[in-house]
Parts: structure tokens; C-alpha cells; sequence
């Protein structure tokens, strides 16, 4: 009885903080519309808002990270914080299970991903896959070009491609390989705090296929 309680008690406080966040998002959107219309990139935020990932309870920048990468994927790194967060914040594609290799060709990419499939098949376990790691050759691409279409991103096509080699680059050298093991213990917290903060969404995600 006790453990059914307690689990009650999360639902609902997943619930309630759940309603507190589209409250916030509604309040903030009454708070701008009450000077001028939302703009689209504004109502993007509001839905990044009011549709949470676990990605958005991590961090927001991870300069200690990339001062250790090249000048051009710094470039984008920074094109990321600025472009991005104008819809939702920056810890959603910093803290993103997406990891798309590198390769000069969509032909390399999709060997990579059948060499890492084969040398490395616990990132491609049913327990870790979507959650952990979504390992595609091409999701980043995808991804980017999907955000660069919505209505108000004033994503470049010069930006696109500079945030596209960031987050190829940043997934290849801080969530596989020789850092796989801290990734995944900072996706499973991630995963915990989410769970336990909006059990309601995060079954919503699971029963989506994307956790």
C-alpha cells in the first residue's frame, strides 16, 4: 500500500509540475501578447515549452567541452546557442541521445554505422536505443534541415551547415567511444529527473518511440 501511494504521489507531482509549466508558458505568452503579437519563432518556444524533453533539464553550454575542438566546430557551437535558442533552449540538442557518424559520403555514413553496429552492439540494445543513443547516418542532417523549414527560423543556410558539423562532430567525440560510459550515466539521470518531474510526458515519449 505504501508503494502505490508513493507512486501516486509522483504522478501527481509530475502532474502538478507539469501544469505549472504550461501555466508558465501561458502566462508568458499572454505577457508578450499583451504588447504585440507573438512572432513564430515565439510560438515555437512557447510549444518547446509547454512539450518538455528530458534534453531541456541538462545543461545550457558546454564551453569546457568544445574549447578542446577545432575552430570550425567551434563556429557552429556558437551559431547553435545563438540560432537555436531563439526557438527552445540550447540544452535540447546539447543533451540529445541523436549521434549521426562521420563520413565524406552518405555511403561512408552508412558504413560507419554497420562497423559501429558490429564492433559496438550496446548502443543498439533495446535498453538503450532510443533513449541513450539514436544512432543514424544521417539524424543531425534530418534534424537541422527540419528546424531550418519552421515558420520564423532565420537559420542561414551558411549557419545550418555549421551546426549540422557541430553536432556531428560533438556526438561522435563526447557520447560514443572513449566517453560512452559518462554519456550514458548523464543520459540516465537525465531520464530519472524527467521521469520523476513529468512521469505523464515521459510515458507520452516512451509510448512515441522516443525514449
Amino acid at each position: 500500500m505504501r508503494m502505490k501511494i508513493g507512486a501516486a504521489q509522483k504522478i501527481v507531482s509530475g502532474a502538478l509540475a507539469a501544469g505549472l509549466m504550461a501555466l508558465l508558458a501561458a502566462s508568458w505568452t499572454r505577457g508578450q501578447a499583451a504588447d504585440k503579437p507573438l512572432t513564430p519563432a515565439e510560438l515555437e518556444k512557447r510549444n518547446a515549452l509547454a512539450n518538455p524533453y528530458p534534453n531541456d533539464l541538462g545543461p545550457t553550454r558546454i564551453d569546457g567541452v568544445v574549447a578542446a575542438y577545432p575552430d570550425n566546430i567551434r563556429d557552429g557551437y556558437k551559431a547553435l546557442l545563438v540560432k537555436c535558442a531563439q526557438c527552445h533552449t540550447s540544452a535540447r540538442p546539447l543533451n540529445s541521445q541523436f549521434v549521426e557518424l562521420e563520413g565524406k559520403t552518405p555511403a561512408d555514413k552508412e558504413a560507419a554505422v554497420a562497423k559501429l553496429r558490429k564492433d559496438h552492439p550496446e548502443y543498439f540494445t533495446a535498453s538503450a536505443r532510443p533513449a541513450l543513443w539514436n544512432i543514424d547516418a544521417h539524424i543531425w542532417s534530418r534534424y537541422v534541415h527540419r528546424m531550418m523549414s519552421k515558420p520564423g527560423c532565420s537559420i542561414s543556410s551558411v549557419d545550418g551547415k555549421k551546426i549540422w558539423e557541430f553536432l556531428v562532430y560533438d556526438g561522435v567525440h563526447r557520447k560514443i567511444g572513449a566517453n560512452a560510459a559518462a554519456w550514458k550515466a548523464r543520459r540516465e539521470k537525465l531520464l530519472s529527473e524527467f521521469k520523476a518531474k513529468y512521469p505523464m510526458r515521459y510515458q507520452e515519449l516512451v509510448s512515441q518511440g522516443e525514449l
